[in-house]
């Protein structure tokens, strides 16, 4: 599909409904405006030059890699709430400390997975 924003050429876009039972977690969209590409999923989004991997690449300067990972649920999508209010978000991977990446106030913490086997509220 493709979109345009703010009177820039259409860009393409992908997004691929959530795999399992949750209806709240945001699905996992991929787009290319402004010569990049952003991975979106839940909360979280990340920015990449490049989708195809480059030798030695990991999952932090291909997109494909990225999504890779999110889809087999070696990452997930954090994010930091101040009651109803969003704060922050970054990907997390299971068995690192679940903290944000900047000092920023927060009430609660929001765990979403592609499968929903890593989601949590706490």
């Amino acid at each position: 599909m493709e979109e345009s924003w703010k009177n820039t050429a259409p860009y393409f876009v992908v997004t691929v409904p959530v795999n399992g039972e949750t209806t709240e977690t945001l699905p996992l969209r991929i787009s290319t405006w402004d010569e990049e590409i952003t991975v979106d999923f839940d909360y979280c989004h990340t920015h990449f030059e490049r989708w195809s991997p480059e030798p030695e690449d990991s999952r932090h300067q291909s997109a494909m890699l990225y999504v890779r990972e999110l889809l087999a649920e070696h990452i997930a999508a954090a994010s930091w709430w101040q009651g109803d209010q969003f704060r922050i978000a970054s990907q997390w991977e299971p068995g690192t400390p679940l903290e944000p990446e900047f000092k920023v106030a927060y009430t609660r913490v929001r765990v979403r997975s592609w499968r929903g086997t890593l989601d949590s509220d706490t």
